[in-house]
């Protein structure tokens, strides 16, 4: 039975949902099913629609209401998959799909509460999360709502993987997310400015976010603002990740699928894919000092070669979308053939 999939989301930047709808419309495509993304409303979002069009991924915008949404789904064949992706496009989509009689997927990425609205958007959504199948990204998301199916985000393995130097005299060490207060980016910045006079590490950051006006960047800390994924990891031997709360960050997976050492906060599902000492660094909590004592071991005894090894073999054989296809592939024909 043939199908196609409708990937609903409200989306006003470019961060790991983002990420992860791209992935997920390349995975469609490579088993032969028909997918575009339908906006709740244009946000002027051209970064990703041109990160879109350059996958040629199609895609289009409503005008942002609950009618236009409710109207533009009724149109669609019964062999039609809705997914949505993020708080507000869930809740407006399965009140939209149970008016039609129509069955709803939605995946659950947040792993952060939130405050003010967006704090009420989280509740709202995770209420009515029996409205639709749902999948979420770490155990932790999964015990909030109903019924979910635990679904391991994943990156489509790209034939030239970056291969890291066995050794060099200087590390290039990067941030790479939204830098806002559940990121961590101010963790970060006090890390490189504890490194202010050492020349053994070059610092990079990239992204964009609501904390970039306030974080004061030391004179040696590199900001780049947002960049197309595929420029950064060459840049990069090391990605930190500082993160309060997390479910499982695409920045990891494509870090450790181009041979860049992680070393991250055990927040959300990290565990899974950053093993200590095995495919990363895994710090119970952030500490300036661990890591600096991770960063001085690396300098002077390079083993980030093996390491990086295991962990871009795991994500080959775990997180490259394989796995990940089984269960979507059952979800979308459970709902399009009741």
């Amino acid at each position: 039975m043939d199908y196609q999939v409708i990937i609903f989301v409200d989306s006003a930047g470019f961060g790991g949902i983002e990420s992860h709808i791209i992935e997920l419309a390349k995975l469609l495509r490579l088993n032969h099913v028909q997918c575009s993304v339908l906006f709740y409303k244009d946000h002027n979002n051209h970064y990703f629609y041109e990160k879109l069009d350059c996958h040629q991924i199609k895609y289009q915008h409503l005008s942002g209401s609950f009618f236009s949404t409710l109207s533009e789904l009724a149109t669609l064949s019964k062999y039609t998959a809705v997914h949505t992706h993020g708080y507000k496009a869930g809740i407006i989509a399965r009140l939209c799909c149970r008016i039609l009689n129509i069955k709803c997927v939605s995946t659950y990425h947040a792993g952060e509460t939130g405050t003010g609205r967006v704090k009420w958007y989280n509740k709202i959504d995770k209420t009515l999360s029996f409205l639709s199948r749902n999948f979420a990204v770490s155990k932790s998301i999964a015990s909030q709502i109903d019924q979910a199916i635990i679904l391991d985000n994943f990156v489509i393995p790209k034939i030239n993987a970056k291969v890291t130097a066995t050794h060099c005299a200087c590390l290039n060490v990067g941030f790479v997310g939204r830098l806002s207060y559940e990121k961590g980016p101010d963790r970060f910045v006090k890390l490189v400015s504890h490194f202010a006079d050492d020349t053994r590490f070059n610092w990079h950051i990239f992204g964009e976010g609501p904390m970039q006006t306030t974080l004061n960047f030391p004179e040696q800390l590199v900001f780049h603002g947002m960049v197309d994924s595929e420029h950064i990891w060459s840049k990069l031997d090391i990605l930190i990740v500082t993160s309060r709360q997390e479910g499982l960050p695409m920045a990891i997976l494509e870090a450790m699928a181009n041979k860049v050492l992680v070393i991250s906060t055990d927040v959300g599902a990290i565990s899974n894919v950053v093993i200590n000492h095995q495919t990363g660094y895994l710090l119970e909590r952030f500490s300036i000092t661990k890591v600096t004592e991770i960063l001085n071991g690396l300098i002077q005894k390079p083993d980030y070669q093996t390491l990086t090894s295991n962990a871009q073999k795991l994500i080959q054989s775990e997180f490259s979308g394989d796995k990940q296809w089984l269960l979507l592939d059952k979800t979308y024909r459970s709902c399009v053939s009741h």
